[in-house]
């Protein structure tokens, strides 16, 4: 009996645009790193089955992905314009986008809409970002949608320390930045529903960052700066100083040279050196302050931070891991001030690169003998180098050779350890170590500044690391 055919046509998918195929595939981007973070904890669990060369760390890879997660959004968004701008004769589509949920909130002035709905997508707010000014541009008053938002999520905020609180707060600043890009029509009666919030906002500020940097944003999109005192602004500056925003916002409060000479001193007498670079280098102050002195003081500061941490955890693994991780954070935050700044010449005898290289081995031996030295080879008994010598894991766990820090190590005013060991100033307290010992260094009892300074905390050229087994 012949088959019969049905006339019947199948139902089939529609077909999506490349530009739309593209806006989901950004749309699952987080959702993929979620996953990603779960696979790479499972791993991290047997890190000590690993290869030795095994030594990425999860905020490496996330920042990696944020950074490529920015980059595309901010491609495709150009990618959309010209499809824009050179539309095809035959084929007229709609641009897509990542969030037309933004667009419909904005145009219909929903600003309560538009804060919940970014709030509970605060995880994607690398994607949504891009799109976010173009949105408000669409609500007949921006500048009024916007507080509309804030004000709606910051009043159902009970706890500031709460999860969804920090959420919001990030909000804050995104829908901020959005205003200060599009630069909106202020009416003073806006300005006064804006100074009444930001009142209320200080007195929750305290010592939280993520608050300074909402209400500082609110003060200079609303042009509140004459209603506070320049000095208690200035402390919400210094509390935001790691931020990467934290120098724009003072350019748009109008602080002085005088006043940042003031705020730089501040942070290098805190230790925010790093932080003190970003403000030296916007403000023109590099012939006040030597950016040069002042990122080799903070390697100095690093060494001295993993000296203490390997003393306090009596040399043991788990405190020279600890003390060998602060260290290569320190170096790479420098390495990359020193790339940005093309300082490259100056650090040229230090070898920074190779200090990594070292700290990463010197960290994988130590993964490689903790796993000779497990339950799994019982038989054996691990060597481990300690300098251009070899010794036995027994005689490594000898008492450290400097005394102990929570007894006898002063603290100087600078942060900096002063050896009570008369002479002695040994790379992580052994005088074995293989790049010989690092002198102590001259510290005046104050820093000299303006024009008679003759190099903030001047050091000595940064020595190679060195652990104690």
């Amino acid at each position: 009996m012949p088959i019969r055919r049905t006339n019947q046509s199948k139902s089939r998918a529609p077909t999506m645009t490349a530009p739309e195929s593209i806006a989901l595939a950004i749309n699952q981007i987080d959702e993929k790193r979620e996953k990603l973070k779960k696979a790479f904890d499972d791993l991290h669990a047997y890190r000590s089955l690993l290869s030795p060369s095994f030594n990425l760390s999860w905020s490496d890879i996330d920042s990696h992905f944020s950074s490529l997660q920015s980059s595309l959004s901010n491609r495709f968004l150009l990618l959309l314009r010209s499809y824009k701008t050179e539309p095809s004769p035959a084929v007229t589509t709609e641009t897509p986008l990542l969030w037309p949920e933004l667009r419909t909130f904005c145009e219909n002035m929903d600003g309560k809409g538009l804060g919940k709905f970014m709030v509970d997508n605060s995880k994607k707010r690398l994607s949504i970002k891009p799109e976010l000014a173009q949105a408000i541009r669409s609500s007949s008053n921006p500048a009024a949608l916007v507080l509309d938002a804030i004000e709606a999520s910051y009043h159902c905020s009970p706890s500031s320390s709460s999860s969804r609180a920090i959420d919001a707060r990030r909000i804050f600043v995104l829908l901020l930045e959005a205003l200060i890009e599009i630069k909106p029509n202020l009416t003073n009666e806006l300005r006064e529903r804006a100074r009444t919030l930001a009142s209320d906002w200080r007195f929750i500020i305290g010592n939280k960052p993520s608050e300074a940097l909402g209400f500082l944003h609110l003060v200079v999109v609303f042009e509140l700066g004459s209603v506070f005192k320049m000095d208690e602004l200035l402390d919400y500056v210094f509390l935001i100083s790691n931020c990467k925003q934290a120098t724009t916002l003072s350019k748009k409060l109008g602080l002085d040279k005088t006043r940042v000479a003031g705020l730089v001193q501040k942070l290098l007498h805190t230790g925010r050196l790093l932080a003190a670079i970003s403000f030296i280098y916007e403000f023109e102050m590099t012939d006040r302050f030597r950016p040069v002195n002042v990122l080799r003081t903070s390697l100095y500061n690093s060494r001295e931070a993993a000296k203490r941490v390997c003393a306090e955890g009596g040399n043991s693994l788990k405190a020279q891991n600890e003390a060998t991780d602060k260290e290569l954070s320190a170096l790479r935050l420098v390495i990359k001030v020193v790339k940005e700044r093309n300082l490259e010449f100056e650090f040229f005898e230090e070898n920074l690169e190779e200090c990594v290289q070292e700290l990463e081995n010197l960290r994988a031996q130590r993964r490689q003998a903790a796993k000779l030295d497990s339950p799994a080879n019982p038989q054996k008994r691990p060597r481990v180098a300690t300098g251009n010598n070899l010794t036995t894991t027994a005689e490594s766990q000898q008492p450290p050779l400097l005394p102990d820090p929570r007894n006898s190590l002063q603290v100087n005013p600078f942060g900096f350890v002063n050896s009570t060991v008369p002479g002695f100033n040994a790379p992580y307290g052994n005088p074995l170590a293989p790049y010989g010992s690092v002198p102590a260094p001259a510290i005046a009892s104050r820093p000299v500044y303006g024009d008679q300074q003759t190099g903030y905390g001047l050091r000595p050229q940064y020595q190679p690391p060195y652990y104690p087994q």
